[in-house]
């Protein structure tokens, strides 16, 4: 791909000018990070990232952002109901990151007439931007979405980049219509707008993926899709060698806790923390480690296990065979319930399929938990 007219390509950072503490966001994704830097880089105007679940793909991609030079605005969507809540973050992100000394203003908790909202004000009213409703949550969404699209273009006078993380999880949640207005005001924004970059993050075969396959979409081909997926263990071994000087973890104890934590990056760090000092060998260690990460989040595990009641009717069945290691399809059910709650599952990152026509769990302390705990029918069909 050619980069965009007037882009400004930015070699790839040498690993030794990267900040000290990099190890855990980049260990075991070194090859993604390096991809993201270099097609962001290329300016390409949307970038879809389908992300598998604790992929440590939202580290990844902060770490990505900071490299860019110019205007950069990182939002996480979970908080979003709609396109009047993605609005109203876009516009705070906006002002904290970009108009810093306007935020208290915005966020209303600075007197109104103080100076530095009204400076803010009135450079926006000179680009035709109202901010009433943008900043107070009211009207519809989707007008109020392109105004954060122009709040966003102003305050950066010039290119910028939008990063709006999890968004799969607030499209599959809305109407089919009202996900294609919302993906439709975005891709609108980007043709009103040249300089400014989307960076959207979901889950495998999401909403905005699939919209890029659609020819009917407004989404159609609009842009480039990235597929990270979550690092095996050996992964981080390999990237090691890259990565060691940022951190005083044994290469064998990380391995270990690499290997116990599913190939998550947030929990193989979370087990080197709790791991004893000294006293045992590497692998015991690591073990050790675990078994005080699945205490101290028993009671959260547990409260999600009690959740899947709400998420389908037999959704516990069928997180109970992948967590046993039988395949979904072993549930007592027909196959289209079982399709349908897989479907949810996956749209949740509580299902994902490392590889096709398999399933697993996407939390491997859930799926250690569910394990002790299993329904007396899975240890009859176990193979």
């Amino acid at each position: 791909m050619l980069p965009r007219p007037g882009a400004t390509l930015r070699k790839m950072p040498d690993p030794a000018l990267l900040q000290t503490g990099n190890a855990e966001v980049l260990t075991g994704r070194l090859a993604e990070y390096r991809e993201l830097v270099d097609l962001l880089a290329e300016r390409p105007g949307l970038t879809v990232i389908t992300a598998d679940p604790w992929s440590g793909t939202s580290d990844l991609l902060g770490a990505a952002i900071e490299e860019l030079d110019g205007a950069r605005v990182s939002v996480d969507a979970r908080a979003c109901a709609d396109s009047l809540d993605l609005a109203m973050a876009i516009a705070d992100m906006t002002v904290t990151q970009l108009a810093p000394d306007a935020a208290a203003w915005w966020m209303r908790t600075a007197p109104p007439a103080g100076a530095a909202g009204l400076r803010l004000a009135r450079r926006l009213g000179r680009e035709g931007v109202d901010l009433d409703d943008l900043r107070l949550g009211g009207g519809p969404g989707e007008r109020r979405l392109a105004e954060a699209m122009e709040l966003l273009v102003a305050l950066a006078g010039g290119d910028a980049v939008l990063a709006v993380d999890h968004l799969g999880l607030v499209l599959s949640a809305l109407p089919a219509h009202e996900a294609r207005q919302l993906l439709g005001e975005l891709r609108a924004a980007r043709r009103r707008h040249p300089g400014l970059d989307l960076v959207l993050v979901e889950h495998p075969d999401g909403p905005v993926s699939s919209a890029l396959a659609d020819s009917g979409h407004p989404l159609y081909r609009a842009g480039q899709l990235l597929r990270f997926r979550r690092p095996r263990p050996a992964r981080f071994l390999g990237d090691l060698a890259v990565t060691r000087p940022w951190t005083d973890g044994p290469v064998e104890l990380i391995g270990a806790a690499a290997e116990l934590a599913g190939g998550v990056p947030a929990l193989t760090w979370r087990v080197l923390e709790l791991a004893p000092s000294d006293g045992e060998d590497d692998h015991t260690r690591a073990l050790s480690g675990w078994r005080r990460l699945r205490r101290m989040t028993a009671a959260q595990t547990a409260r999600q296990w009690d959740l899947l009641r709400r998420v389908h009717p037999i959704a516990q069945p069928v997180v109970a065979a992948m967590s046993v290691g039988l395949r979904p399809h072993a549930v007592a059910a027909n196959s289209k319930s079982i399709n349908d709650a897989l479907s949810r599952l996956r749209e949740l990152g509580a299902a994902w399929q490392p590889e096709p026509r398999r399933w697993a769990l996407g939390d491997p302390l859930l799926a250690a938990w569910v394990r002790d705990h299993a329904p007396p029918w899975t240890a009859r069909r176990r193979p």
